[in-house]
């Protein structure tokens, strides 16, 4: 009789010492007196032209957070090296039948000052394996640091367990006392999920930022934030011409407070 492989063997979790990998060169070492944030969720780069639309979105981007990105085995994509960005990537699973990882992925056209993974406490059902949130900080022109969480979130779990992800943000941003972007796919599919992320961000002075993909995209629901403190919000809109993934890119401009 032969056993079924479990999932776990087929995705193995990368052990958390390699976990976060550094790649690319910046071209500055602190954000301007505005900048551009993109978050997207770029469906583990499945679909036909997701290179062409990353690169598009950088043009004019200083912070890209990426969800469900890609690493292609220990040497970078030309496109990293090419980019102008640093890119931090937190590894969460292996792919070894493709030769990548997955995981969250932030850029950003400044050196960072720190890089730090956080998993969740709790796994997802199928495939048994947690999800990972991404910190990293980035000087302002004032010299403080900007805190940058990219986050995908845990799902078809229970909103218990949803709420002890979320938690683990609050803490992040309870250990900074500064300026904070939160941006990601949060998965906020029922109105529990929605009312433990409003409290969250109630509770670290967060303000959502009013925009979102077409509610038609996830079945009526709205799964992609970005949430912020500390900075100003100048303009924001949905990226609705980029087709290589499921999920809509978001793009924020802030600027820095006086």
């Amino acid at each position: 009789m032969i056993r079924a492989l479990s999932p776990r063997l087929l995705m193995p979790l990368v052990p958390e010492a390699d976990a976060v990998r550094v790649l690319g060169t910046p071209g500055r070492k602190a954000l301007g007196d505005s900048f551009t944030l993109v978050s997207w969720n770029m469906s583990k780069a499945r679909r036909r032209g997701w290179l062409e639309d990353l690169t598009l979105l950088c043009a004019d981007a200083d912070i890209m957070a990426l969800q469900e990105a890609v690493l292609h085995g220990d040497r970078p994509h030309d496109f990293h090296l090419k980019s102008g960005f640093e890119w931090v990537m937190g590894q969460s699973f292996a792919q070894r039948w493709r030769g990548r990882t997955n995981g969250v992925k932030t850029g950003a056209r400044v050196v960072s000052l720190f890089r730090r993974m956080i998993r969740s406490r709790d796994h997802e059902p199928l495939l048994r394996l947690p999800k990972t949130t991404l910190a990293t900080a980035y000087a302002l022109r004032s010299g403080e640091p900007l805190l940058v969480l990219n986050i995908h979130a845990v799902n078809f779990v229970s909103a218990r367990k949803f709420a002890r992800q979320i938690a683990q943000i609050q803490e992040a941003l309870d250990a900074h006392d500064g300026p904070a972007v939160v941006a990601g796919d949060f998965n906020t599919w029922n109105p529990r999920r929605r009312a433990i992320l409003r409290a969250a961000a109630h509770d670290c002075r967060l303000t959502r930022v009013p925009v979102a993909a077409p509610r038609w995209r996830h079945l009526n629901q709205v799964l992609d934030h970005v949430y912020y403190r500390g900075v100003e919000l100048v303009q924001a809109w949905a990226v609705l011409n980029v087709k290589s993934s499921d999920h809509v890119p978001l793009r924020v401009e802030f600027k820095q407070e006086d």
